[in-house]
């Protein structure tokens, strides 16, 4: 959570290369095209076609493109960025999975033959813009799931096998699929719903990930199984995996001068548990911050997956006048766009890279 000696990052960033590397926990390595050589990731590095990031067993990496897309990869994984073309609001990204398991926010665009892929050497999952991820397993099987957006899963000879719509997965295996399912990531989950007039930005119990939002039409997305979007009436919704106690600490950032409303809400597989109703005034740019922590189950707290919370509550909230927490970037597209939508920002975009972020030393 904040607080005195906590280091916060600068605020959004410009993307200005193909991609971009965030090394949110090391080790990362990186290999590039046309190497075996692995080499210590440095943080903000650019990524071309044909480099590899290889994440260790506590390690977690983001890439950025420039569409403003995001892959986080996580730990035990070994992914190679085969294609990034983004042209005049056109993109088609593929990503290799030689081993291990990402989650990708693929932004969307105009051009609706835009693409963004997950590939293996078992299958190809591939969607136009949502919420996506894939997993490569050592026994060669391949799992794909989606939170937003349909995902068409083909095998590796190109033919279509299933379209998953949100909250399914599959795998496949030997050129077949196990069909449909539900997925999800751990039976406890935390959700935050936020009226129009405030940007809700979750920041995970690690100290590391962020979701949610942080301008109007820019959304965050870095944690593995959640989910970012609108409800009715312009509210803004944040639903994470919740396993842990937390703290998850909550940014609100008004956007007018004006009251407003937030709900956060637990639950155990599907079923709430607690809910909670958050109200209070802010000015426009100011931003208010609160913990959130989770009482769980003692028999299965050492498991986040299976772990059943039974109570959660966030704190009063206080001013905070510090910059966002995490690392957050943005493409030319999105910094285009929140000009035209709103002049004289709420925050401004830095010419720099700035890599310091909450909890550093």
């Amino acid at each position: 959570m904040y607080g005195p000696g906590s280091v916060q990052a600068a605020e959004p960033t410009v993307v200005t290369a193909t991609a971009t590397l965030s090394v949110l926990a090391g080790p990362v390595k990186r290999i590039t095209a046309g190497s075996n050589e692995s080499q210590a990731a440095k943080d903000g590095v650019s990524v071309n076609i044909g480099d590899r990031i290889v994440t260790g067993t506590q390690a977690t990496a983001l890439v950025t493109f420039l569409d403003g897309s995001t892959l986080t990869v996580e730990p035990d994984s070994d992914v190679e960025v085969k294609r990034a073309d983004v042209i005049d609001g056109s993109s088609r990204i593929s990503i290799l999975i030689n081993l291990g398991t990402v989650w990708a926010r693929v932004v969307q665009l105009l051009d609706r033959n835009s693409s963004f892929s997950l590939e293996s050497n078992t299958a190809t999952a591939t969607v136009h813009d949502g919420l996506i991820g894939g997993r490569q397993n050592p026994d060669h099987s391949f799992i794909c799931w989606t939170l937003a957006g349909d995902l068409l899963v083909k095998d590796r000879r190109g033919q279509q096998l299933v379209t998953l719509k949100p909250g399914e997965k599959t795998k496949v295996q030997d050129d077949q699929d196990s069909g449909r399912q539900p997925f999800a990531v751990n039976h406890s989950t935390l959700k935050v719903t936020a009226s129009p007039n405030v940007l809700p930005l979750l920041l995970m119990a690690d100290n590391l990930r962020l979701t949610g939002f942080v301008a109007p039409g820019l959304e965050v997305n870095q944690v593995f199984g959640s989910r970012t979007g609108s409800e009715g009436y312009g509210t803004r919704t944040i639903e994470v995996p919740a396993g842990v106690p937390g703290p998850f600490t909550l940014t609100l950032e008004g956007k007018a001068d004006t009251t407003f409303i937030v709900t956060v809400e637990g639950f155990y597989k599907g079923t709430r548990v607690y809910r909670q109703t958050v109200t209070g005034t802010i000015t426009k740019g100011e931003r208010l911050v609160t913990p959130i922590t989770q009482e769980m189950e003692t028999g299965t707290a050492s498991n986040p997956k299976t772990a059943k919370v039974l109570n959660g509550q966030a704190e009063g909230l206080r001013s905070f006048q510090g910059s966002l927490p995490g690392i957050i970037l943005v493409s030319p597209l999105e910094s285009k766009r929140l000009t035209e939508i709103e002049e004289g920002a709420i925050w401004s975009l830095p010419r720099s890279r700035h890599s310091n972020r909450l909890g550093a030393d």
